[in-house]
């Protein structure tokens, strides 16, 4: 394979994940919504904590995405 299907395909790994990351921390967010009354506060941080965790994860992702599309330009 060449290093370019190579990076391709990696690019598409990428988006599964990331696509996963955030629908799970869409998840997270409406459960917050709509519990933040009912739920005990250990349960309301793990929450926040998790998004928190998971926003950097996001963000994380989107900038390898983005290299990775810079080197696809220089090849």
């Amino acid at each position: 394979m060449s290093e370019l299907d190579e990076i391709k395909e990696f690019i598409g790994y990428l988006k599964v994940v990331f696509a996963l990351v955030l629908a799970t921390t869409i998840g997270l967010i409406s459960w917050l919504v709509q519990h933040y009354q009912s739920a005990g506060k250990l349960l309301l941080y793990a929450d926040v904590l998790l998004v928190v965790v998971l926003v950097i994860t996001l963000i994380l992702i989107n900038r390898k995405i983005l290299s990775d599309i810079k080197r696809l330009k220089e090849l």
